[in-house]
């Protein structure tokens, strides 16, 4: 068996060793144990979270919907423009 010698640790420093290893393993043991929260708490939380929610009105829905049809009709009428312009480039260059 070995002594506190042969491990070259004195006394002091294997007990805090020993002690930071067991906090270690308590903290795990204490995580593990935690409670489980319920489907009902989840819910009601929720449901406080909707409240603090500040909700568009109508009127802005409106709004925002007109910029993104118009951002995507912009961009497909850019990229059939691209489109449009290098099967041209291509059909020029086969025909040769």
């Amino acid at each position: 068996m070995a002594t506190d010698s042969e491990k070259n640790l004195p006394l002091d420093k294997e007990k805090e060793k020993e002690k930071r290893e067991n906090q270690k393993k308590s903290l795990k043991a204490a995580a593990a144990k935690k409670p489980k929260r319920s489907i009902v708490k989840f819910f009601k939380d929720a449901k406080a979270e909707f409240k603090k929610v500040t909700w568009p009105t109508p009127r802005q829905v409106l709004n925002n919907t007109g910029v993104v049809v118009a951002a995507i009709v912009i961009t497909g009428g850019v990229i059939f423009g691209f489109d449009t312009v290098l099967a041209k480039i291509l059909e020029f260059v086969y025909k040769r």
